[in-house]
């Protein structure tokens, strides 16, 4: 097992702290490590927490002969929030960063973001744009970009979350709401970034900075069952903020959250209305029933509506194919 991350030149810490945690033989790694090793910021360490990587000689193997990488073994039934809570514990920056095992950075990512936090001193964390990419690396659908705005706008729905690997937060910040939270299995970062708004407004970076890849192994699988876990996942969560705020009285963040649950479900209730007709037809009426369930359930008039528009909508867009020439 590698030594824990050393301090920069001259016994201080590093400017940037970098967190891995990854419990599988990613063939990505390799590729993602490249991507922080070219990084016109230098001063930066990197600690991989490995919570049951079955061959973790391999990642010796990468790191060997870097000293700003280590690596350090837990045990592999931790959740990925425990894995990056311990993680920060055993860093010294005072701006921390997650990065997964399969994405990539572009060169300049931490040098603007530590440009980012030095011109805003208050602000609890920095994030960007991204750019979806594939199993190979190359860019396909839409890049994600978000627009500078206030916190109430996150956590009200009226702006996105920002994704938590673009994030780059203060230290100070992420141990005063407790890191991530540790019983939660998915969506950990959009947990966390929901609690971290409200210490402060967020700072973007206009910028397409990190490499988010898309493939059929990771968590943001597109699969039926995988969305519709998802779903009742981010609504629970949203839900839990909102009373979590009402009970320690605090009314204003109480009806933002509360905003957004309705926000959410509405949204949903339109997905699910268009969802439905798409699971008939396949003759896959078990995911069709769940639709159903969902949207009769939280957004009765929206999702009535949608499957009301539906098959006009549909019509509409097969008219517009065939007059394109």
């Amino acid at each position: 097992m590698s030594a824990a991350p050393r301090t920069a030149s001259g016994g201080r810490s590093p400017s940037v702290s970098i967190v891995l945690a990854t419990n599988r033989d990613s063939p990505y790694l390799e590729e993602t490590l490249e991507s922080v090793r070219a990084q016109t910021m230098q001063d930066w360490e990197l600690l991989i927490v490995d919570n049951g990587v079955p061959h973790p000689e391999r990642i010796e193997q990468l790191i060997e002969g870097d000293d700003r990488m280590s690596r350090i073994r837990i045990e592999s039934s931790a959740t990925a929030g425990v894995a990056r809570n311990v993680g920060v514990s055993r860093t010294t920056a005072d701006l921390i960063t997650f990065l997964d095992d399969d994405d990539v950075w572009v060169p300049e990512r931490l040098e603007r973001h530590l440009h980012a936090h030095s011109t805003h001193p208050t602000s609890p964390a920095t994030f960007s744009g991204y750019r979806h990419i594939d199993s190979e690396g190359r860019p396909f659908g839409n890049d994600w970009r978000s627009r500078q705005t206030d916190s109430a706008a996150i956590l009200s729905g009226r702006a996105d979350t920002p994704l938590g690997p673009t994030l780059v937060i203060r230290r100070h910040d992420f141990t005063a709401i407790g890191g991530f939270s540790s019983e939660i299995p998915i969506l950990v970062d959009f947990e966390l970034a929901l609690r971290l708004a409200l210490r402060g407004d967020f700072v973007y970076l206009d910028a397409l900075l990190v490499g988010y890849r898309r493939h059929a192994a990771n968590m943001t699988s597109t699969a039926p069952a995988n969305a519709l876990l998802r779903r009742r996942a981010m609504e629970d969560m949203v839900d839990r903020q909102r009373w979590a705020a009402a009970g320690r009285g605090d009314a204003e963040a109480a009806e933002l959250f509360r905003e957004r649950l309705e926000r959410f479900r509405r949204s949903e209730a339109r997905l699910a209305g268009t969802a439905l007709f798409r699971f008939v037809k396949r003759r896959d009426y078990h995911h069709a029933r769940s639709e159903l369930a969902w949207g009769l359930s939280r957004a009765p008039i929206t999702f009535m509506l949608t499957v009301a528009t539906a098959p006009l909508a549909k019509a509409r867009s097969l008219l517009r194919r065939r007059r394109r020439p």
